[in-house]
């Protein structure tokens, strides 16, 4: 299956200053009406006026504004006539908003992988302003970069746990956040934590940083008191701390005590702590568990049974409630099970997970109807027009496994347990045509059964023969249980913006 990235609202917005020519001048850089542009490597689609193109490899093509250029399968390398170039991953897309006779030009991105850029010259900016999913609260991430050399080549790309990443290969960068700017050299590399500053580490010669207003809440990371050489912004006051204990890999029955060990590389100060992180396999989300100030932690009793990832980052803040920052590099990530108990009876008959019975009851909410939401159960199903544009698609599943039922959001009262077991997770996969009609990440959440998708945009009503769809797969384990697709439509809606009053939604 293919994997998602999980968030919500992602959209980087890049800024490519080319040469500074007119519009159709002797070099090239723009062509008149549009801009120039060859693919290198690859295959991209460029969606222009209603209609699809496709470009290959050594082919040329002139995009304008509200052009969009979609990565295939094996991604695409365009090249633009000043020498720079840009790697899309696949799925990776590009929509030109605006550009200029002057040699400006303006593009969107939705972020889905990796984007490579080799800038022949500094007339190049990225600016960086996207919103990820953090349990499901949507966050901001927002920066620029400027090469501020020639042949500059640098890396974006957002990980599992929605911190955004630049690395810069060669040449150097200056990267901007709010009111401050930071100069990067070859070697270094800056996370951005959703709703947080900039994290900057940088090897060889020191970043420098200026301000250029009043500061705000907005901060790049700070120094702590007690660091004994000179601190700048821009490292980690603390080296990532080591673990020591369990060996990674180890097993556990349900009656023994499971002690999380490791290296305290210094005291902390008052408001400084370690802070314990765990992921159950299958889920997205590392989730902060504890802050104590030494260095162990007993695992609560509440985690048995499962397996889990776990890393400790020394971060600022209160023992309980949203940190200020991270004040370490994360450690080592390393993973402990804990068996399930015994049953409380004796079963007549040994039943694996693979003989378990299994049923899916797909949710489908925030539809066009007076529940708000449609419950479907099959194989393969036709839900019909049960969205307009404008609406937004998400839900949730119910799953039953033998007897037990699992749902997170239950409807209309509370039934079930939240939580799937392990090894059970459920997993979502949306169609192409789906993810480029919304406005938003999608994601999902293998263990509660959620998924998101987005907001419709005014443009995403369906022909008859075209549905959206959605698939959703029960594993246990690595074997798939149960396998189930939806497809509905999408009705038309007019825009909310323009001229006279907005119309009032009816409910069918």
């Amino acid at each position: 299956m293919k994997r998602l990235t999980i968030g919500l609202g992602i959209a980087v917005i890049i800024f490519i200053l080319l040469c500074t020519v007119a519009c159709g001048g002797g070099d090239g850089s723009l062509a008149k009406g549009g801009i120039n542009l060859i693919v290198v490597s690859g295959q991209a689609t460029i969606q222009s006026g209603g209609g699809n193109t496709s470009v290959v490899e050594g082919q040329e093509a002139v995009t304008t504004a509200g052009d969009q250029i979609t990565a295939g399968e094996a991604g695409v390398k365009l090249l633009l006539v000043d020498g720079s170039s840009l790697y899309l991953s696949p799925d990776t897309d590009l929509q030109v908003i605006a550009f200029s006779s002057e040699g400006t030009a303006r593009l969107r991105s939705q972020l889905k992988g990796r984007l490579e850029v080799e800038a022949a010259g500094p007339l190049l900016t990225l600016e960086i302003s996207t919103f990820v999913s953090v349990r499901f609260a949507s966050k901001p991430i927002q920066f620029t970069v400027t090469p501020a050399v020639r042949d500059t080549a640098l890396q974006l790309w957002i990980d599992d746990i929605n911190h955004a990443h630049l690395t810069v290969e060669a040449g150097e960068v200056n990267v901007t956040h709010g009111d401050r700017t930071a100069t990067i050299s070859a070697g270094g590399e800056v996370k951005v934590v959703p709703g947080d500053g900039l994290i900057v580490s940088q090897t060889g010669a020191t970043a420098g940083l200026t301000a250029t207003a009043t500061p705000t809440a907005t901060h790049l990371s700070q120094p702590s008191p007690i660091a004994t050489a000179t601190p700048t912004p821009l490292d980690f006051p603390y080296p990532p701390p080591g673990l020591i204990g369990p060996p990674d890999g180890s097993d556990f029955k349900p009656d023994e005590t499971i002690l999380l060990i490791w290296a305290t590389p210094a005291s902390l100060s008052g408001n400084e702590w370690y802070e314990v992180q765990l992921r159950r396999d299958g889920d997205v989300f590392y989730k902060v568990v504890r802050r104590v100030k030494e260095g162990t932690w007993k695992v609560e009793s509440g985690y048995n049974p499962g397996r889990y990832q776990w890393r400790i980052v020394i971060v600022r803040g209160q023992e309980e409630g949203p940190k200020e920052i991270e004040l370490s590099p994360p450690s080592q990530t390393w993973s402990f099970s804990w068996l399930r108990p015994p049953p409380t009876q004796t079963p007549t008959a040994t039943t694996s997970s693979s003989d378990m019975d299994v049923d899916l009851t797909a949710y489908l909410r925030g539809t066009n109807n007076q529940e708000d939401f449609v419950a479907l159960r099959g194989q393969d199903i036709d839900a019909g027009t049960i969205y307009a544009e404008g609406g937004t698609v998400y839900g949730d599943v119910a799953v039953r496994i033998g007897e037990t039922l699992y749902h997170f959001d239950q409807d209309p009262e509370p039934v079930g347990v939240e939580q799937l077991p392990a090894p059970y997770r459920l997993e979502f996969e949306f169609s192409n045509s789906l993810i480029a009609a919304t406005d938003g990440e999608p994601g999902f959440d293998p263990q509660k059964a959620q998924f998101w998708v987005g907001t419709l945009n005014y443009d995403s009503a369906t022909p008859p023969d075209k549905p959206y769809r959605i698939e959703m797969t029960l594993y246990a384990g690595g074997e798939a249980r149960k396998h189930i697709e939806v497809s509905f439509h999408v009705a038309d809606s007019p825009s909310p913006v323009g001229p006279g009053p907005e119309p009032v939604p009816t409910r069918p």
